[in-house]
């Protein structure tokens, strides 16, 4: 049995090993690039301002031929936008995984939500400037802004305010407590703008932030119930904007608060500078395109880009503008890695005393066989903080930890070893392979 079991274990094992080491899947010449689809991350849900934009661009790219290849549009939700990221700054820099992402990019470093901002990536472009607006379910009592910041002010910590941890919309938040002296929102973490917008006709959120892309896609026609229906309550932009001429501007009731945001293309750090040159030029010709410059309009995406030097100079300066507030973008959720790593402690505390009672106390220790379990169960809190800490690659923290919890159940007999070192290579490697390359799921 074991040796039909190598038989079959030992080549897959070698081709997964040919394919994490030497990118034999991946490798592609500079000069054919791409000679294969192109996975652009959208960090949140679909149907929202992003993912609309994304799709709007990837789409003209396709119908002009701009790039032997297309834009396939993944979107990997969460984490404020931080688990797509993740996910494109640990894949290759073989221009096969990028990210459109706005400049939650930069708030999510200066709030603490991950260790990584702008510097952990290849800037490709930044194209669009994005309109952003207060939203309000249309039957909500409020009629303006200030109504808003007033009620913030009268019954602080109640006003449930949808703005994502560490995105730019918490910025904004922030600036708009601070414009009213004592007003405090509740700062609820929602999502993509779709799920915002389906938490705020549902009554769980009171007021929100949404892209004028979002709120012209999720606005419904008139005669729409008020409960089914959702009201801009004023833009954050210096003027009116053209595509809602009844709203106005946070300056204009007097509300010293403007807030707006972009969107950028990144790729992975180590990027070669022709394939950053490749993609830039697809999508600078893509923006150019008059279906897209319509939608554009339509939306109310200022028509502004910037690559090169020009867009190194905006990302330092949007970076020195946010990092006023940083200091306040705190999450109130608890440190679940801390408590892990204190679990994991007590755990080798409570293994190093049985040892010791064992020693002196026989007959009141607890039975041996339930020592491998909770080594075990230590080692998978272990591999649950390397991941999260992105200390170690997914494939070799899942080979370590399924070889160790193996050997330890198993007693550590030499003559199981061999397959256990099999098995942890098939779980780590072939685990990666079916969930990046056929699933698309986003590993640690």
């Amino acid at each position: 049995m074991n040796r039909i079991w190598h038989i079959f274990a030992v080549p897959l094992i070698a081709v997964l090993l040919l394919w994490r080491i030497s990118g034999v899947f991946n490798s592609n010449s500079e000069a054919s690039y791409p000679a294969q689809p192109i996975q652009v991350v959208v960090p949140y849900d679909a149907g929202g301002g992003t993912d609309n934009f994304v799709r709007l661009l990837s789409k003209a790219i396709a119908d002009h031929e701009l790039l032997p290849q297309p834009l396939v549009v993944i979107n990997q939700p969460g984490g404020s936008g931080t688990i797509g990221s993740r996910y494109v700054k640990d894949s290759p820099p073989d221009g096969y995984r990028i990210l459109c992402h706005h400049e939650s990019i930069i708030t999510a470093k200066l709030s603490g939500s991950v260790p990584f901002g702008p510097e952990a990536f290849e800037p490709i472009v930044q194209t669009g400037g994005i309109n952003l607006l207060v939203v309000v379910r249309e039957d909500a009592p409020y009629q303006s802004m200030r109504d808003l910041l007033e009620a913030a002010k009268q019954e602080p910590k109640t006003l449930r305010f949808g703005a994502n941890l560490g995105s730019p919309a918490h910025f904004t938040a922030m600036k708009l407590e601070a414009a009213h002296p004592g007003a405090q929102f509740n700062l609820i973490t929602a999502g993509g703008g779709q799920k915002r917008f389906v938490s705020l006709l549902g009554g769980h959120l009171d007021a929100g932030i949404f892209s004028l892309a979002e709120y012209l896609a999720f606005r419904a026609e008139e005669g729409t119930p008020p409960d089914k229906n959702v009201r801009a309550l004023a833009v954050l932009s210096a003027e009116r904007l053209p595509s809602l001429p009844g709203v106005g501007t946070c300056l204009a009731e007097g509300i010293d608060v403007t807030s707006d945001n972009a969107y950028y293309w990144w790729a992975p750090q180590g990027t070669p500078p022709e394939v950053i040159e490749t993609l830039s030029q697809a999508l600078l010709s893509a923006w150019e395109k008059e279906e897209v410059r319509e939608t554009l309009n339509e939306w109310s995406i200022a028509p502004e880009v910037s690559q090169g030097e020009s867009l190194l100079q905006r990302l330092e300066d949007r970076v020195s503008q946010m990092e006023k507030f940083a200091v306040r973008a705190k999450s109130d959720l608890p440190n679940f890695p801390l408590y892990a790593f204190l679990i994991v402690l007590a755990l080798i505390a409570v293994v190093i005393v049985k040892s010791v009672v064992e020693r002196t106390a026989p007959s009141a220790a607890l039975p041996v066989e339930y020592r491998p379990a909770i080594i075990a169960f230590a080692i998978v809190i272990a591999y649950v903080l390397l991941l999260q800490f992105g200390l170690v690659p997914f494939a070799l923290a899942t080979i370590a930890m399924v070889f160790f919890c193996g050997a330890i159940i198993s007693g550590w007999q030499r003559q199981r070893l061999p397959v256990l070192v099999e098995i942890a290579l098939l779980a780590g490697l072939g685990s990666e392979f079916v969930f990046t390359r056929i699933f698309t799921v986003a590993l640690p």
